[in-house]
């Protein structure tokens, strides 16, 4: 009896030492691809698995001792192999309308696989904002929320990346654009995103569950950041204002039913921010602070780091 009584606790210390196996939806992606940088760093109590929808990354990312799989939200099949043996799952759709199918399937077969914890990366929501793409994002987490699943939303404002790492960058050519007019906006790093969902991998669902996370660390005018980068730097860094209807054209022109759907909703989004009909979003909620006991990164301290 007491050797049985041992093996019985032997077994369930070595269970409490497995390390949660996590699996990162969009790895390659601007923020995903942050998110498995910060995880290199620090993955203690983790097995990280990464997924792709391109063959080449796959074979690249195997060779460089990567554990990495094929998964495409457009093709469930793929899903169960994806899926396999684990307990986290960082969940990033593509910017289209598919976003509302694509995350309802992933949610039943994660929980069909017997995934514990979902970390979904929505947008800077106020659940009474009337943005096409903002409401996809509030449904796709209250089916979550729904499922049984363990959850943790995070809520980004404005992705600074989005318009400073462009092509050519801001680093290139000292000037960037906004689509709003000169009406502020609430900003965050992808590099802060992605360390506040790597904790909350991490530190699991005991510690983050049923979390919202908001980030948005400063609130600032496309010429307030150009003379904050150009202060900090040295450099005479400009902002290209203009309004939203210059994206009206490039709109008309995409052939993708789901992408072009997306990027109308985008635009109400800008139209609404040049209006000042976007309150909830214009302040500052920082809860990088909350999850990792440091504020967000700021413009100045970003255009110190990555532009001198």
């Amino acid at each position: 009896m007491y050797i049985i009584n041992s093996l019985k606790v032997l077994n369930l210390f070595i269970m409490e030492k497995k390390d949660a196996k996590v699996l990162i939806i969009g790895a390659s992606g601007r923020v995903g691809s942050h998110v498995v940088k910060e995880l290199q760093k620090n993955s203690e109590g983790l097995s990280v698995r990464l997924s792709t929808t391109k063959d080449d990354l796959l074979e690249k990312w195997q060779t460089d001792g990567n554990e990495a799989v094929i998964l495409d939200l457009d093709r469930p099949e793929t899903f169960s192999a994806a899926l396999s043996e684990v307990d986290r799952v960082f969940l990033l759709t593509g910017y289209t309308s598919d976003m509302l199918r694509q995350s309802k399937m992933l949610v039943d077969a994660a929980k069909d696989a017997g995934v514990s914890h979902i970390v979904h990366l929505g947008v800077f929501t106020s659940r009474r904002d009337r943005i096409p793409h903002f409401i996809w994002h509030d449904l796709v987490e209250t089916y979550i929320e729904a499922s049984g699943l363990s959850w943790t939303h995070i809520h980004p404002n404005v992705i600074s990346d989005s318009l400073f790492v462009q092509n050519p960058p801001l680093k290139e050519t000292n000037s960037f654009g906004v689509s709003w007019g000169e009406a502020k906006q609430g900003w965050v790093f992808a590099s802060d995103i992605a360390e506040v969902a790597a904790a909350v991998l991490r530190e699991g669902p005991q510690k983050h569950g049923g979390a919202n996370y908001f980030l948005s660390t400063e609130v600032l005018t496309g010429p307030e950041v150009a003379n904050i980068l150009s202060e900090a730097t040295g450099k005479d860094i400009t902002c290209n204002v203009q309004g939203p209807e210059n994206l009206k054209a490039y709109i008309e022109h995409i052939p993708s039913v789901p992408e072009k759907a997306y990027m109308e909703s985008a635009l109400i989004t800008m139209e609404l921010a040049k209006a000042g009909q976007m309150e909830a979003q214009t302040i500052v909620k920082d809860d990088v602070m909350t999850v990792l006991g440091r504020p967000g990164l700021t413009m100045e301290q970003w255009a110190k780091q990555n532009l001198i």
